[in-house]
């Protein structure tokens, strides 16, 4: 079967495996099984929140009953804990609201995902050091950047099962970096995850845990590789591309559970005396839980009033898929600069425009990550060059068409191509000229605002209409 069909089955179902796993010790027999020499663990893991806080209140019951009934319960978290919720985003110590909810929920451990770096090392630091959590990544090190230097791993015992989580994130930008503004970790340094994680060959013997469970944010095909090559791995909780599965490989086992919160994975281990293990998993769809705790959303109610999120500023005609949503982006963007040619990375869209009324909330989830707009004077034949060497998917904005073949790129109008000499205005975010800063020199203009901040302006003062691009795609 294949695996996406695999990972959207197992969505609804319970699995099971059974996997041989040396343990450095014999575990003491869990008195739930009836005397038999079996130990079970479960470890609830959510990954990609990005800022979603609604369900923190249903969280909270399920992990509570889990704690009544067993004796090692654990939650952690795959990465990407921010950007992409204006009340997490933008509240004056950006972050804060997720960080206090999970320590509140009680989150054991986090890995560092791409997006934690979003809000700047400074910030980072702050959230880091408010936060009940800890935060693991074994491939950064702080180099002349203004972070501390992380964990590679921690060692957490609930009951009588200790287990030691060792944290990887993604560093698959550019130059080896994770996907994030390279502004935000200037300084850093990182390393191949997978490559490096042959030095933890011995850890469960150094520090006597039972259990090493690789905690990554970088999706399931390194997560495959990781799992493939280093046979001391029990489990592999993974993040970054938003999937839902639990399967077994090479007789161990690898789980990602959703996104913004919407689900929860929860992973049951049986270790037998003789060191081997079953494994379970099953998603817990969390618009289906009934159960609130009442604190928590007292406490989330009161990070969610914000009325100055909620002003109309603007009409949807329709719901815009990505695609169309890129295609107003763009526009606005192209309006508000009075460029002849607009671009926008196509992964800085991370929402849909939706039919009714537009708000700030609207717009800042769209583009949650407070890049900057600059414009640049470029001749046809330059911006040609240029646009073929911009490696990444883009949305384009212009009254000129943007014609490819194969490799190349011309410019044309009504079907003839533009003489290479004419001179064009060219608008993009900073995130794209700062990932490929090789290809752009000093800008012409440097906007004041962020490209969210002004489309928010482009509603308000442009008067635009009832936003409709229903069919476009550039």
């Amino acid at each position: 079967m294949p695996i996406s069909v695999f990972a959207f089955w197992l969505a609804s179902l319970l699995f099971s495996c059974s996997a041989d796993s040396t343990q450095p010790g014999v575990l003491a027999p869990d008195e739930n099984q009836g005397g038999s020499a079996v130990q079970e663990v479960v470890i609830f893991s959510v990954n990609d929140v990005h800022g979603r806080i609604d369900n923190f209140a249903k969280i909270k019951p399920i992990l509570g009953a889990a704690q009544k009934k067993y004796q090692s319960v654990y939650f952690v978290s795959a990465g990407d804990l921010f950007s992409g919720n204006p009340i997490v985003d933008f509240h004056p110590e950006k972050g804060y609201p997720l960080v206090d909810l999970l320590s509140k929920t009680g989150l054991d451990v986090n890995v560092l995902g791409n997006h934690e770096f979003d809000y700047g090392q400074e910030a980072l630091a702050a959230r880091v050091n408010q936060a009940s959590f800890e935060f693991i990544c074994s491939n950064v090190e702080p180099g002349t950047g203004q972070l501390q230097d992380f964990p590679d791993y921690t060692v957490i015992q609930k009951g009588p099962v200790k287990i030691v989580f060792v944290g990887v994130v993604e560093t698959g930008s550019r130059g080896g970096y994770p996907l994030t503004h390279p502004k935000k970790i200037e300084g850093l340094d990182f390393q191949d995850g997978n490559t490096g994680f042959s030095r933890f060959k011995n850890l469960k013997a150094e520090t006597g845990a039972d259990l090493l469970v690789a905690l990554t944010h970088q999706g399931e095909e390194e997560d495959r590789e990781l799992l493939s090559s280093y046979d001391f791995i029990d489990l592999v909780i993974g993040g970054h591309t938003n999937q839902i599965y639990g399967y077994s490989l090479n007789n161990k086992f690898m789980v990602m559970s959703g996104k913004h919160l919407e689900t929860m994975g929860k992973t049951t281990l049986k270790i037998s005396e003789d060191g081997s293990i079953d494994y379970d998993f099953e998603i817990i769809d969390l618009a289906t839980e009934a159960a609130l705790d009442s604190e928590m959303l007292s406490l989330i109610e009161t990070y969610n009033n914000r009325p100055e999120f909620y002003e109309t500023i603007g009409t949807s005609g329709h719901d815009h898929n990505r695609t169309e949503t890129a295609c107003f982006y763009t526009d606005a963007l192209r309006y508000v600069a009075e460029a002849d040619f607009t671009i926008q990375n196509r992964g800085g869209v991370r929402a849909d425009l939706e039919s009714g009324p537009i708000t700030p909330f609207d717009i800042y989830t769209i583009d949650p990550f407070g890049n900057g707009f600059e414009a640049y004077e470029l001749s046809v034949g330059a911006l040609e060059d240029l646009l073929e060497q911009i490696n990444t998917s883009y949305s384009y904005s212009s009254d000129f068409t943007l014609e490819r073949y194969g490799d190349q790129i011309e410019l044309t109008q009504g079907g003839a191509q533009l003489p290479d000499d004419m001179m064009l205005t060219f608008a993009l975010n900073d995130y794209i000229t700062n990932e490929f800063g090789d290809l752009f020199g000093t800008p012409s203009v440097n906007f004041v605002m962020t490209t969210a901040d002004y489309i928010i302006e482009y509603l308000k003062t442009m008067n635009p209409g009832v936003i409709d691009y229903q069919g476009c795609s550039r």
